[in-house]
């Protein structure tokens, strides 16, 4: 009876699909079911495998006396997403303009579409043509299912092409216009972060937090706290806040799509000049405090570092804003985006208990297709980006037996944070 069923059950799939195709169709080929879709280039993923600093400083020097051809910038290849192409097949003429959608649910609910003219395809084979679309900004979660789907106008019955699909109505006779769907195709994504996001604007280097794997087997969240660089451009003078780098798009983006709730700005006050609202807009709490780097993180409070913060005090009241569940989603930031927005991510994550290596490559990944030992700063120091900065101050803290993660935790405690604030901290960003 069982058999008899699945037979059944594969005879309506099959003639349905005859028929799809003999009265024309719309058919998803790429990415489809089988297929899992890298969201890291695969020059960021090369360049992540190697285990030590070392090995991939001599990897990128290495490629720079042959041209670059692995790792050389060609604009492509860091700081972004690898490319989202959809492909499809139409079997009877149909050629947009396309409605497209995709999503997390087969309803496509809250799903973002675009609409698409002018699209070219390949040379029409038997009536068959293949279509192509890359998909701007996608900004996918890592290890997660999406489910996307075509729409597109057909040819009315005296051969002229339709006009808008907004009217439905063909744009010569003004005959009622007819839509062809696809079936929804899903694929899957594969889970190695960094999770980058791209903005319409000119604010770059912005990626999740989260997808990374402790050593204890949870993952950090993502969707709960994003690093990136400045929302809008530093003071030119201390007194009037620096221009907007934001879009209308990014700031939909951020407030309705990212949700975020809190901009930690780690700045200091000349490179504010002592703003008090968020770029993004109302109803985001705004929180200005200058961060410590590098071995700024380890002064004392009454020491500050170059760029005016207080070193172990600002890590600790900075840290607090996270332990904090009504501040997330929290977007965090300096003015790149690199050296205090990435010495606080170092020390969040490592708390968190992600492995050592993957805190230093995802440091080095605002620097790659170089690193700090291959050329010289504007400082003219080409050390001043030097991860040795976090080794030998964290070493200072547990003894031989402490792994890297307790000896960041022993840190934390030693700026004024306890543990309880820790606990919660992690309570909020650990899932199984």
């Amino acid at each position: 009876m069982k058999n008899a069923r699945k037979f059944i059950a594969l005879a309506i799939f099959v003639f349905g699909c005859v028929a799809e195709t003999a009265t024309g169709a719309v058919i998803p080929l790429s990415p489809t079911d089988d297929e899992v879709v890298r969201l890291l280039p695969e020059a960021q993923r090369r360049i992540m495998s190697f285990a030590t600093y070392d090995m991939r400083l001599e990897a990128l020097m290495k490629d720079r006396e042959c041209g670059g051809r692995e790792f050389g910038d060609d604009g492509s290849r860091w700081r972004v997403s690898a490319p989202l192409v959809l492909v499809w097949r139409t079997t009877d003429g149909e050629g947009g303009p396309w409605r497209i959608a995709l999503g997390e649910k087969r309803s496509f609910a809250d799903a973002p579409v675009w609409w698409v003219e002018d699209l070219e395809s390949d040379v029409a084979t038997n009536g068959f043509r293949t279509w192509k679309w890359t998909v701007p900004r996608p900004n996918l979660k890592l290890g997660k299912t999406y489910c996307w789907k075509v729409w597109s106008d057909v040819k009315c019955t005296k051969a002229h092409v339709h006009g808008s699909m907004m009217d439905g109505k063909c744009a010569v006779c003004g005959q009622t216009s007819k839509v062809r769907e696809s079936s929804v195709a899903m694929f899957s994504t594969d889970a190695q972060p960094p999770r980058w996001i791209s903005l319409e604007g000119r604010v770059k280097n912005i990626r999740d937090l989260g997808g990374w794997k402790t050593l204890d087997g949870h993952r950090v969240k993502q969707g709960m706290a994003f690093r990136g660089q400045g929302l809008n451009d530093n003071s030119p003078n201390g007194e009037a806040a620096g221009r907007n780098r934001l879009m209308v798009e990014d700031v939909i983006y951020l407030k309705e799509i990212l949700g975020i709730k809190t901009d930690l700005d780690l700045r200091n006050e000349r490179e504010t000049a002592k703003m008090k609202r968020s770029p993004i807009g109302d109803g985001v709490l705004y929180v200005q405090r200058a961060a410590p780097l590098y071995d700024g993180i380890f002064k004392e409070g009454d020491c500050p570092d170059w760029a005016g913060a207080e070193g172990k005090r600002a890590m600790a009241a900075n840290f607090r804003v996270f332990c904090d569940r009504k501040n997330y989603p929290i977007y965090f930031h300096c003015i790149g985006g690199a050296d205090r927005t990435g010495s606080l991510a170092y020390v969040l994550n490592g708390v968190l208990g992600v492995p050592r290596h993957d805190l230093e490559v995802d440091w080095e990944a605002t620097l790659y297709p170089e690193l700090p030992e291959m050329k010289k700063d504007y400082t003219g120091s080409k050390y001043w980006r030097r991860k040795q900065y976090f080794d030998e101050g964290f070493m200072k803290y547990g003894d031989e037996k402490s792994s890297w993660n307790e000896r960041i935790e022993l840190y934390l405690l030693d700026c004024g944070v306890t543990r309880e604030e820790i606990d919660n901290f992690r309570s909020i960003m650990l899932t199984k």
